[in-house]
């Protein structure tokens, strides 16, 4: 596990400002059918003002009955022997391709490959299977555009961050080959939020809070459930970066323990005095950028490896 120095004066800032105005305006935000058309386009407009797409960015829409979603390629997208399928945020009930498209651009700038941004569908219209299904679905597909499975990155944030892992549990219960790698940045990863409640940390966060998560989780699924990697299946690597003073930064830590006593290699980030989420935030969050460039070598090392092995 790597624990940084203290974070920035500006990253501590923007975390205990969102925490006297957005935790408490969303704290007891209802979170139904009335509320959630302007609330999701509210998040689109914030995520593309906290994370502008790169100029020189090129964008391609998929749209089709199997799979919707964005073909992102940074400036210095250059590499052309892998993909990253990237999961976005939103608590299951919000978020986009198109919200997230400076993220995408960002991480495929750093990582110099293109990245495919799933939009996946929403609770509460498409509740649990939904999701879990069309990000299965889109990894799928990507196979049958030519991308070998050991080729193909699955990173995430938040919920998605959630998505991701569960895939890859998924994936290896059913015996199909695994990804060559995922990235979470802040991921769920107890929908029942008990290891949120325990984590001291929490109570530092700058704006998800039990009532707003409970909320949106419920919206997703009526059982909530805990990711539980199982020991002697293919996982892949998995690059975990979570914060001591956000929501579920004790998931993070949790399912990094849980990967590797299941057998499969994990890399263990924890930044200090950040939000969730800081990473979507590279506008307002100077670690931002770096946590990109961890990734971007974590995302070089396994797919080198996986280069070397053949």
């Amino acid at each position: 596990m790597t624990l940084p120095a203290r974070g920035s004066l500006r990253a501590r800032s923007v975390r205990q400002l969102s925490a006297l105005t957005a935790r408490r305006l969303a704290e007891f935000a209802p979170v139904n059918a009335y509320t959630l058309p302007a609330a999701r386009a509210l998040i689109d407009r914030a995520m593309r003002a906290a994370a502008p797409t790169l100029r020189g960015t090129s964008v391609d829409q998929v749209r089709s009955p199997a799979i919707t979603g964005e073909w992102v390629r940074g400036p210095r997208s250059v590499r052309t022997d892998a993909v990253i399928l990237y999961v976005h945020g939103g608590g299951f009930v919000a978020g986009s391709a198109a919200g997230y498209r400076g993220v995408a651009s960002r991480l495929s700038t750093a990582c110099r490959l293109p990245v495919f941004t799933l939009d996946y569908r929403l609770a509460p219209e498409y509740p649990y299977p939904a999701a879990p299904r069309d990000v299965a679905a889109a990894f799928r597909w990507l196979v049958t555009q030519g991308h070998h499975p050991d080729r193909i990155v699955v990173a995430g944030d938040s919920a998605g961050g959630f998505l991701t892992a569960d895939f890859a549990i998924t994936n290896a219960r059913d015996g199909f080959p695994a990804p060559a790698g995922i990235v979470l940045f802040s991921p769920m990863t107890d929908l029942t939020l008990a290891l949120a409640a325990g984590f001291e940390g929490a109570a530092a966060e700058g704006l998800l809070s039990a009532g707003l998560s409970s909320r949106a989780v419920a919206h997703f699924t009526p059982a909530p459930y805990e990711l539980l990697p199982v020991r002697g299946r293919p996982l892949p690597p998995a690059l975990i970066h979570t914060s001591d003073t956000e929501f579920f930064g004790g998931d993070g830590v949790a399912l990094a323990e849980r990967w590797a006593a299941a057998g499969a290699a994990c890399e263990l980030r924890v930044w200090r005095d950040q939000m969730h989420a800081f990473q979507v935030l590279p506008a307002l969050v100077p670690e931002s950028r770096l946590a990109y460039r961890a990734a971007a070598r974590f995302v070089s090392s396994v797919l080198d490896t996986a280069a070397a092995a053949v």
